[in-house]
């Protein structure tokens, strides 16, 4: 059996001003959110993550800090807009968040700690509107009251008539393989299997169960069309305090052919992204039009 719990959940947020929003919003919100988590949360501020006897209980470790002080993937998915727009005050844009395995159960300190004014640099400020999680098997948002319900991908694999056609919109992403970063000209099939097969793995076997090996059968279908470009992500890194680049791809993808077996993996990757870097948002996967 492979399966993990999730939730998944919306933000909106309304413009206060007139703005341009960047294409990347992914660090920017990443930022905030673990400065005003930690702020709230951290009984020991003046102390080292790595170091504080608190690091596997604190809401902020738990939450932000699982690669580097626990070891373990990113504990959420951040799927940013990526649409670079000129924003009207009281027009709203959206941050979809996906927690994993236990981390459901923190989604009040994430949502706290985006309540209020949220400055996206000079004369940019948004508010929290409204708080959705999604329902992904209705493919349904419902508006968040007193607590957000967790789902099981072990029932995406119950879901029938998988599409003969598929295309697939690949948000900027950054996927190694073979022990480098691969480029957009260098992305296959072969390349794009491992890394379902990879992403899925990792989360299960940290943050569920994961008892069997994971096999896609990649002759059972065809990448049709692969118009993919380079789009390297730049982002400010507070803990090196300096501008960094992520090497990145994005485009479209076409799969032809018996898409029964991988399916249900495409669904689960769409809720838990692809490659390195989802914590900033990078490999977003979007299914388009089944049929």
């Amino acid at each position: 059996m492979v399966n993990f719990a999730f939730s998944t959940i919306r933000y909106q947020f309304e413009a206060l001003m007139e703005m341009d929003i960047p294409y990347f919003l992914g660090s920017s919100f990443r930022g905030i959110m673990g400065r005003r988590l930690k702020k709230t949360v951290c009984i020991k501020p003046f102390e080292e993550c790595e170091k504080c006897e608190f690091k596997k209980t604190c809401p902020y470790s738990v939450i932000f800090e699982t690669e580097i002080t626990l070891n373990k993937p990113s504990k959420y998915v951040l799927k940013p807009p990526f649409e670079k727009r000129k924003l009207k005050a009281g027009e709203s844009i959206y941050l979809e968040i996906t927690l994993l395995g236990e981390t459901s159960n923190y989604w009040e300190f994430i949502s706290g700690s985006l309540i209020g004014k949220i400055s996206l640099g000079k004369d940019k400020l948004l508010k929290l509107k409204e708080i959705h999680f999604y329902h992904p098997f209705e493919d349904k948002y419902y508006p968040v009251k007193s607590f957000v319900p967790t789902f099981e991908v072990k029932d995406f694999f119950n879901l029938k008539n998988s599409p003969e056609y598929l295309k697939i919109k690949l948000f900027p992403s950054s996927i190694k393989a073979n022990n480098k970063i691969v480029k957009a000209s260098e992305f296959d099939k072969d390349i794009f299997v491992k890394a379902v097969i990879s992403r899925i793995s990792n989360v299960a076997k940290n943050y569920g169960i994961k008892d069997e090996k994971i096999f896609i059968d990649k002759n059972l279908f065809d990448i049709s069309s692969l118009q993919l470009k380079p789009s390297p992500m730049k982002r400010w890194s507070n803990r090196k305090k300096k501008k960094m680049t992520i090497p990145a791809f994005e485009g479209d993808i076409e799969l032809v052919g018996n898409l029964n077996q991988i399916f249900p993996y495409l669904k689960i990757i769409e809720v838990i992204n692809i490659g390195k870097s989802v914590s900033f948002g990078l490999g977003r996967v979007k299914l388009l039009n089944e049929k």
